[in-house]
């Protein structure tokens, strides 16, 4: 039987992956107790609404509650700008020391990791200079080693890194065993890549898989992906995703799981906590049968 991961923004409730709106109006307990009330068995959680929790919900009670709760899979995320320099790179920096805590006290599989991202359809992101990457990704991913987890690179198809053929090489260059992939099948669908180039992908470098659906086209008036990804993804089934030809593809590079779901929309926002999440999973649980 196929286990369920509950990724962040499933379970965040009025919370959007963009500045101001970050943090979940939910408690982090009760987004857990849902989760595993839901059939999930691994959740994750943004490092900001972990240290929102805090103090009266330390690192190790989330730990004690995940085991609790049978939540046997975590992850934390998001560090962006692990390339950069000056400014930039000093916030990343910090950043990067609170999720590699975290991933220590939780035990988590991995830490995502993004690109350069922008979300702003008119600024372009920056080069990658693939030598220069490739040696901070393989130090970012001793680090995370060190600390008992690995890193876990997404692929966007709005980001400087918008194909898994050439990540996968990025990753390669890095040669890190602890550095691997996010496979978002909305980041395939939108994206150059097909299922044939991901069936192409080294065994064992695919670190995590996000299950989720939505229209065959961008709905209007949206003119640039990001807005696409954070308001009208749909639960799976019920759009136009090859969810099912994800599945298969991925099993034949040997995932075997645990099996994210992210949700990011105004409909999965709008649905109480508990309904929101048996509802996601159900519905992926369904493209398993």
């Amino acid at each position: 039987m196929p286990e369920l991961l509950a990724t962040c923004w499933t379970h965040a409730g009025q919370a959007l992956p963009i500045d101001g709106r970050h943090l979940s109006p939910l408690p982090l307990r009760a987004r857990a107790e849902a989760a595993a009330r839901a059939g999930f068995t691994g959740i994750g959680f943004t490092i900001d609404d972990l240290d929102a929790a805090a103090p009266a919900l330390t690192l190790s009670d989330v730990r004690r509650l995940c085991d609790d709760l049978g939540l046997v899979h975590t992850e934390v995320e998001l560090l962006a700008d692990w390339w950069a320099t000056g400014d930039r790179r000093a916030r990343s920096d910090e950043k990067r020391a609170r999720l590699l805590h975290a991933a220590s006290v939780l035990c988590a599989r991995q830490i995502k990791i993004a690109p350069d991202a922008p979300t702003d359809p008119m600024t372009r992101p920056v080069p990658v200079d693939r030598d220069r990457w490739a040696a901070e990704l393989h130090n970012l991913a001793r680090q995370a080693a060190d600390s008992g987890t690995r890193v876990a690179l997404e692929v966007l198809p709005f980001s400087n890194l918008p194909d898994f053929t050439d990540t996968a090489g990025l990753i390669a260059a890095a040669d890190h065993p602890a550095a691997g992939l996010v496979v978002d099948i909305w980041h395939v669908e939108r994206g150059p890549s097909t299922l044939a180039e991901l069936a192409a992908l080294p065994p064992g470098m695919v670190f995590a898989v996000e299950l989720n659906d939505a229209p065959a086209e961008p709905a209007e008036p949206v003119r640039d992906l990001f807005q696409d990804t954070i308001h009208h993804r749909v639960l799976p089934g019920d759009g136009a995703f090859d969810i099912k030809g994800l599945i298969r593809t991925l099993q034949g590079v040997g995932f075997t799981g645990p099996w994210g779901v992210e949700i990011i929309s105004d409909a999965h926002r709008a649905r109480p906590l508990d309904e929101a999440m048996d509802a996601a999973y159900r519905a992926t649980m369904a493209q398993f049968e």
